[in-house]
């Protein structure tokens, strides 16, 4: 998944989101990604060969500036908050969820939009894991931010594995949002949205 990497230059003295903790669900695990946990983020991605998972998280050093970035700002950035969870089953780590461009600005009620994105481990992939935790973190969503309506997605044209994940749990392709030749958009509405049965 594709992680547009903006920076506010704005950063509030006091915390302006909050994220509650994600409870665990149908054998998952979630914890915050934080500079204590930042390694096992490293862990997880440092010899993935593939092209779709941020370089970040590939490199020691680079992981853990993002980990630092996103607890430093994470909930202080008034147009571009956001949260990472990493996510486990038993003892073992699997992938990491973002939430980001969490935004106060009504302008095109941006304030009521949010994006997501998220990231497996080389061994965990093909077995139809965000199947299962997509919708999840979905239904946190919307259960913890009640402005929310509109969670939006982005990936590559060519990552078929993640616009899988994102139809199956409800999204649909959109052709506003984003118009480019190397990504696609993708849009989920709270009130289309068929989680709460399923869950």
């Amino acid at each position: 998944m594709a992680i547009p990497r903006k920076i506010s230059p704005f950063r509030s003295p006091k915390p302006l989101f909050s994220f509650p903790d994600m409870p665990e669900a149908e054998g998952f695990t979630f914890e915050k990604l934080t500079l204590s946990n930042f390694e096992s983020l490293y862990r997880l991605f440092k010899d993935d060969e593939n092209t779709f998972t941020d370089a970040r998280f590939k490199e020691y050093d680079s992981a853990k500036e993002y980990a630092d970035f996103m607890q430093e700002w994470g909930a202080y950035m008034p147009k571009h908050g956001g949260q990472d969870w990493l996510f486990k089953q038993g003892m073992e780590y699997i992938g990491i969820l973002h939430l980001y461009d969490l935004s106060l600005e009504t302008f095109a009620d941006n304030n009521k939009k949010a994006w997501i994105g998220f990231a497996v481990t080389p061994i965990w992939r093909s077995k139809g894991i965000m199947k299962k935790v997509l919708p999840i973190f979905v239904q946190y969503i919307f259960d913890s931010y009640r402005h929310i309506n509109y969670l939006y997605a982005m990936t590559l044209l060519d990552n078929q594995a993640s616009v899988k994940s994102l139809l199956s749990a409800g999204f649909k392709e959109d052709f506003t949002e984003l118009i480019t030749k190397k990504y696609k958009a993708f849009m989920l509405e709270r009130n289309n949205t068929l989680l709460s049965n399923s869950l």
